[in-house]
């Protein structure tokens, strides 16, 4: 388990332009850098990066989030897979807590409902 301060720290180090910018042909706008999107086919740019917040939006698909979440969706990556490679990219060290069996049993119940939830939208 990763602690959180350990994943707010990797977000603040993460430069989220040159992430998104390994993935993606980034060009300035004003405060905040477009191009196209790397989820959807589109000719026109409406994907956008924010540096000062560290997010991302696209506003064809509507997919957006963190670097974690970049991370995640554009190299198929899980959560924690993503968390370590961003903090490699961003040398900060990880320290991992062994998990308890409660917050465990906490972690499988959420995910339970998160797939359950999934299978209902996706219905």
């Amino acid at each position: 388990m990763i602690r959180q301060e350990i994943i707010d720290n990797i977000l603040e180090r993460a430069d989220i332009v040159q992430l998104i910018g390994e993935h993606v042909q980034l060009r300035k706008s004003g405060i905040r850098h477009v191009g196209c999107c790397p989820f959807h086919n589109e000719k026109t740019p409406s994907f956008y990066v924010f540096p000062q917040t560290g997010t991302f939006k696209c506003f064809g698909c509507g997919e957006g989030g963190d670097a974690i979440h970049f991370v995640e969706k554009a190299e198929n990556k899980t959560f924690v897979e993503s968390v370590k490679a961003l903090a490699r990219k961003a040398n900060v060290e990880i320290e991992e807590e062994q998990e308890t069996v409660e917050a465990r049993q906490n972690r499988l119940h959420r995910e339970a409902l998160w797939i359950a939830n999934k299978q209902v939208a996706d219905f």
